[in-house]
């Protein structure tokens, strides 16, 4: 985890943006202080195929003219608070990286001020909860027209420093009261805004190259260590991972492996897939077919999720590794995670929202990622990991298993793939 607290060059919050920001196509910032719109001047300079999305507050330390300057630019999508309970500082590059502290988007907050901004990776289980965050924002955020910033640039050329509080009041007089609200509007119910969508999209479709590329060497190799009608090939795949996880892939190796060439890729899975065909893995023979089962007496139809109990389905949903991989979170192990897992969640909403992921009429990556940031289709508990890793379990379509275990796998393999736990 790195630090920014503006002490030197490489130390400031613009080293970092310029630097994170290079590596992507999109930009999600969240600010309630904007007045830096010669940044934006500096990396459109170096490349112009951004998408960047902005949330700012209206208020006196919010520049007119800067808003001026992006507005119109075609990579820029503005929207706006206007209620001093918007303070949040969030500056998200992708799905790669994500800065976080109590710097706003101007040039003191950026260089001069003391300021402390910690950097949060993909890796990190906090990542997906800060894209929802942002989502959150940006869904309950008012659209800033050319026509509503030249209202504000007129009630800001009226400003007068020593009477702040009189023009906040003016600014929500004219534009109402846009405030961030801690409730989720409208139930569960689609946004029709999948702001990350697209980026997981990318994401996703490298992991999913990866993965197909193991399948088809595992094809042919016209061997099965169980028969499909007991255990699915992408499931006996999924231990092959396994395998690779506990006995080749331990810790953080992986950090160390090259990205290798397709014919270096191809070797280095022969060679471990020799290993895994000489090897008796009895988890796969001994527990994974009851645990084919167990999962689809529960989740295998909608109607079945529908006559299911919370219990029934925490029972279900266990069978997921993402699942057990959270225990270490929990005093108590497993039987607090189960109570923690029906505590906080609603019966009704996870019976929708596994519906949804497994069975809805979406594509199945735009499922993922909805139940991954859309708030109206959160489940206290249930992370990225674990909502890609049983739409693998439970499906028609040959989606593969996918979770930190298997990217982290693939990774070791030379592929260029996302990895996060």
């Amino acid at each position: 985890m790195s630090i920014y607290t503006n002490t030197s060059g490489i130390d400031s919050v613009r080293n970092a943006f310029m630097t994170h920001s290079q590596s992507v196509s999109d930009l999600f910032i969240a600010t309630p202080f904007f007045s830096y719109h010669e940044l934006f001047d500096e990396i459109l300079n170096l490349k112009d195929e951004y998408l960047i999305r902005i949330i700012v507050r209206l208020g006196p330390s919010t520049s007119p003219n800067s808003l001026k300057k992006i507005i119109n630019r075609k990579q820029f999508q503005i929207r706006y608070f206007t209620s001093s309970l918007f303070h949040s500082k969030l500056y998200i590059f992708g799905d790669k990286k994500i800065l976080i502290g109590s710097a706003n988007l101007t040039q003191a907050g950026f260089q001069s001020n003391r300021e402390i901004c910690i950097e949060v990776s993909h890796e990190d289980e906090r990542f997906d909860a800060l894209l929802k965050l942002y989502n959150s924002y940006w869904t309950q955020a008012d659209v800033l027209t050319l026509e509503r910033l030249n209202e504000y640039s007129d009630l800001y050329s009226n400003f007068n420093s020593n009477s702040t509080h009189k023009f906040e009041n003016e600014i929500i007089k004219k534009f109402g009261e846009v405030c961030p609200s801690n409730e989720i509007q409208g139930g569960f119910k689609q946004s029709k805004e999948k702001i990350f969508l697209e980026s997981y999209r990318r994401t996703y479709q490298e992991f999913e190259s990866a993965y197909r590329v193991v399948e088809s060497i595992y094809k042919s190799y016209q061997r099965r260590k169980q028969p499909e009608s007991e255990v699915p090939l992408r499931i006996e795949i999924d231990q092959f991972f396994n395998f690779m996880r506990e006995i080749y892939v331990k810790g953080d190796i992986w950090k160390t492996i090259s990205f290798l060439e397709k014919n270096q890729q191809e070797k280095k899975i022969r060679e471990n897939l020799d290993s895994w065909f000489l090897e008796d893995w009895s988890y796969l023979d001994n527990q994974i077919p009851d645990r084919v089962k167990l999962i689809n007496k529960t989740l295998s139809s909608e109607q079945k999720i529908k006559n299911s109990s919370m219990d029934d389905i925490f029972q279900a949903i266990d069978v997921c590794h993402s699942i057990h991989s959270r225990l270490r979170f929990f005093d108590g192990g497993h039987d607090t995670l189960k109570k923690v897992f029906i505590k906080k969640n609603e019966l009704k909403q996870v019976q929708n929202v596994i519906s949804y992921l497994l069975y809805g009429q979406d594509d199945y990556v735009t499922r993922m990622g909805n139940c991954i940031f859309d708030e109206s289709y959160a489940v206290k508990e249930f992370g990225r990991s674990a909502i890609q890793e049983l739409l693998g379990w439970v499906n028609k379509e040959n989606i593969p298993i996918c979770n930190g275990r298997t990217v982290k796998v693939l990774r070791y393999l030379g592929f260029n793939v996302e990895v996060f736990n």
